[in-house]
């Protein structure tokens, strides 16, 4: 059986995201160092945006998306690794919960891998049309 320090930094970065959206919040939290430095650009009165540090700040992140948020799409790119560096891009879709808008947008996610995990995460997206999505009706 392989390990996670036995994947590549991409393949723990593509396991990490294979996790998450199996919906399992404690598998997905065991993808992450416990130190995590976890970071979502955009306006402040977004429930998901934000730094946060650590599993259990990341857990309560966790706990807003599905909250908040109904995928709808999410396909990845391409994926550059760069010793522990990962970026990949691509495009996502979701419905918004509240105001029942569609956000759609390319994103890019930087990640950092340590130990067969899952770093650093730092998630880049059209974050005003976000804020737009957020917006009432």
């Amino acid at each position: 059986m392989t390990t996670n320090t036995e994947l590549t930094p991409a393949q723990v970065v593509q396991h990490y995201l294979d996790t998450f959206f199996k919906k399992d919040v404690e598998k997905t939290l065991q993808c992450l160092t416990e130190d995590v430095i976890w970071k979502v650009q955009g306006a402040a009165d977004v429930p998901t945006i934000g730094l946060r540090r650590g599993r259990d700040q990341v857990r309560e992140w966790m706990a807003l998306f599905p909250v908040n948020f109904e995928p709808l799409e999410f396909h990845i790119e391409r994926t550059f690794e760069s010793g522990d560096q990962v970026v990949i891009i691509g495009h996502f879709k979701h419905r918004i919960r509240s105001s029942g808008k569609e956000f759609a947008s390319d994103f890019a996610a930087i990640c950092s891998v340590r130990d067969g995990k899952v770093s650093a995460y730092n998630f880049i997206e059209d974050s005003y049309a976000l804020w737009r999505a957020f917006q009432a009706k």
